[in-house]
């Protein structure tokens, strides 16, 4: 392992670079939102009422709700943490195929949102 001999060397490093990028950093945020709705869907999403033991949900009583709320935030951060890696390999991909259909699931997966409403930004 290569160790910095300042910290010039250490700014200029492959893997600082690869962090100060936006498209890194909003997957890292993107990450770590992700995991706090998750575990707090998780965790707060179901529980006991004082007359049983069993455990409702808190989403209008509906456990399907529960369960895709549970389920498009676990979606969420695997999908961050998989595309981050991806994106850290970026260099070693050598298919362009692979490489069009990587960004067409990135575009298709960060867009999944948008469904009900107008797609991308507003014109």
């Amino acid at each position: 392992m290569h160790i910095p001999e300042s910290l010039q060397d250490l700014a200029d490093s492959e893997a600082v670079q690869f962090l100060k990028r936006p498209k890194t950093i909003l997957r890292i945020f993107a990450g770590v939102f992700s995991l706090i709705i998750f575990s707090s869907l998780l965790t707060d999403g179901y529980q006991n009422k004082t007359d049983s033991s069993q455990l409702h949900c808190v989403l209008n009583s509906n456990n399907m709700a529960c369960s895709f709320a549970v389920g498009a935030g676990l979606l969420a951060f695997v999908s961050c943490l998989t595309f981050l890696a991806l994106d850290a390999h970026e260099s070693r991909i050598a298919g362009t195929r692979f490489k069009t259909a990587l960004q067409l699931l990135d575009f298709i997966l960060a867009d999944i949102p948008g469904l009900p409403g107008p797609p991308g930004p507003p014109k």
